[in-house]
Parts: C-alpha cells; structure tokens; sequence
C-alpha cells in the first residue's frame, strides 16, 4: 500500500512541478513525509483518506476538510486536499508538516473531511466497508448530531494494535449549493492561489453574512487595518476572525507590522514558521508554538530564547494574549470554500442568489 502512496504522491508532483530531478526543498520535503508514512504505517490512512474523497467527487461534490490535514504534501498530492503546504513560490501557503505530523513526525493523525449533507450517510458506510477491507475492527461510536451538524467517528487502529489515526466525517451544507452552481452555470473558479476578484469577494462575503457568527466591528476592524486583496490575505482574514484572544488584542497584532504578513500571528503555524526564519531551532519553535495555540502563553524560558534571536518585544507580549489559533491549513480550506462561493455571487449573481436562497442557514 506504501508503493501506491508514493507513486500517486510522484506522479502529481511530476505533473505539477516537472520532470526528474524535483525542484530540491520539493523532494526533500517529499522524502520526508514519505519516510514518516512508511515508518508509522500511516499508508493505509492515506489511501482510505484518497478513496473518500474519490467516492464523494463521484457524487458530484468537492471535499472539503478541517483541521490540519492540509498541512501534508502527499495529502495534497493524493488530492485529498485543496491545500498545498509549499511556500508561496510553488503556489502554496508554506505549512510545517509538523503541524499535522507533530514534532518527531510519529503523532496518532486526525483527519476531519467535510461532505456533503446528502450524501453523509453513504460516505460513513463506505469508510466502514474500506476498514472490513483492511481487516481493520469498527472503533468509534455512531453519528453523532449537534447544532444541525453530523459527525462520524472512526479510529483506525494497524494490525500490530497501534492506534494510527481518527478519521471524522462531517456533514457540511455549503458544498451542495457549491455543486448546483457549478452544474448550473458549468463553470467552476480555479483554486490555484485566486487573487482576482478578492476585493469584491470580501464585500460579498461580509453583505452575505458568511461571518454573522462574528462581531461586525472586528471583521470591519481587520479589514480596515489590512487591505484583503489577495488570497493570502482573506486566508489572514479568516485566521484572525477565529482566534481567540484576551483583552481583544487583535487590533494590537495589526497595528505591531501591519506592512510585514510574516509578524501577523492569524494561525499557530505563523509562530513556528517566524520562529525559525529568526533562527530558532525547529523543536523549540514547535514547542513555543504549540504552548500558545493552547493559551498557555510562553514560559520565562522561552521568553529569553526568543530575546536572544531578536524576536520582538510586542511579539511576545501577543504571544501570551492569544488563548487559541486554528492551525493554517484549517481557514485555507474554508477560505477556498467561502471564495468559491462568493466567485459565483459576482460572476453569475442571478443563479448565486438563486441557489444561495434556497441554501441559506
């Protein structure tokens, strides 16, 4: 099962960035995570992953995800998700594996797919028949429903009895309409890194009420301290809506480098990335990291390791106001579905308002 992993990670990565040899941090970025899959047995994981996505494309639907799954190259390249974890020169969003793999790159994985509501029921069973499949025993309780919101659980566990990885199927309603507009106008946004249109996206966005869960004044705070003109910085956007912070320090994270994206802290891996171009080992960035996305702060330690490195004052002080931070490849995919929507809202607002009303929370 590992060859198959590898092959269909290669033969992508040929496609996309061009014939032997890879482009150098590209294959070593590829020699890694293929060396953790091999080592932890992850492979299985990948390919029942890789079959849910086809089953639910076979359907008509895109999957989309939650949490930190796109912070895998080889998910991306097995199509398992949107999310490229490159840096931004191969068209990516420049994620740590870390972030899904953890800092020895041997941590049990969670994978949450989001699916269509229609076709929840049909994705769970098939997860079960690919586990039979694979010998492996049902581990997880039923579906369980909250706020209108379906969830399966199941865990998969290797013949030798390690615990592996969870796997969760989430119910999401935003993909059926995404699926009507684009059979109704055949026509579909591309997903390579979309800067055009993102100004007016926002605009929509914000007159939709996509964000009514969120206080109005913070969401024209952010956008007014922070022109949203490409799509990196509607995935900045959406960290920032969605972090949790003390003494509503948002408006200070803006105001400290508003001209530098790379000193905005919107999602954890902001940290461990900045950490390290300051040169910062590799484990003691993940750690700090991982200590504020918790709202633990930062200890008197890593305080002085961060001094010395020249990390800013402000950055610090910021790092102990945030309680939480999604990570990075979690409000990539959710900003890639917002502006898919939005795309037909300005390019074909007749079928958008349509189909939106019909879809509408």
């Amino acid at each position: 099962m590992f060859d198959e992993v590898k092959r269909q990670a290669l033969s992508r990565a040929h496609l996309l960035y061009g014939a032997n040899p890879l482009p150098k941090e590209i294959q070593e970025r590829l020699d890694l995570e293929l060396g953790s899959i091999k080592s932890n047995g992850w492979d299985s994981v990948y390919v029942i992953a890789r079959k849910l996505a086809d089953k639910s494309r076979k359907y008509g639907y895109m999957t989309g995800f939650r949490g930190c799954i796109g912070s895998s190259l080889v998910a991306f390249l097995m199509e398992i998700t949107q999310c490229n974890p490159l840096p931004q020169k191969y068209y990516g969003f420049n994620i740590p594996f870390e972030t899904f793999a953890g800092v020895d790159f041997n941590k049990e994985l969670d994978i949450t797919l989001n699916v269509a509501y229609d076709i929840h029921k049909e994705i769970c069973e098939y997860l079960d028949e690919l586990l039979k499949e694979e010998g492996i025993d049902k581990n997880g309780g039923d579906i369980d429903q909250s706020n209108g919101i379906y969830n399966f659980k199941r865990t998969i566990v290797s013949k030798e009895g390690k615990k592996l990885a969870t796997i969760n199927i989430v119910s999401h309603k935003l993909l059926m309409p995404l699926k009507e507009l684009c059979q109704l106008t055949k026509h579909f946004p591309r997903l390579i890194r979309p800067d055009e249109d993102v100004r007016e996206i926002v605009d929509l966005l914000i007159k939709e009420e996509f964000y009514i869960h969120i206080n109005l004044e913070r969401v024209l705070d952010i956008i007014s301290k922070i022109e949203i003109d490409t799509f990196e910085k509607l995935v900045i956007l959406q960290g920032l809506l969605y972090a949790a912070v003390t003494d509503n320090c948002i408006g200070d994270i803006l105001l400290a480098r508003t001209s530098d994206l790379s000193q905005i802290i919107s999602h954890r891996d902001d940290i461990m990335i900045f950490l390290m171009q300051k040169g910062i080992d590799r484990v003691t960035a993940y750690h700090i990291m991982e200590s504020v996305r918790k709202g633990k702060g930062t200890t008197e330690e890593m305080d002085d390791i961060m001094r010395e490195k020249n990390v800013p004052d402000w950055y610090i002080k910021i790092c102990n106001h945030i309680d939480y931070l999604f990570p990075k490849a979690h409000n990539v995919g959710y900003a890639i579905l917002e502006y898919q929507l939005a795309w037909y809202g300005i390019h074909y607002p007749e079928e958008y308002a349509k189909v939106m009303e019909k879809w509408r929370v």
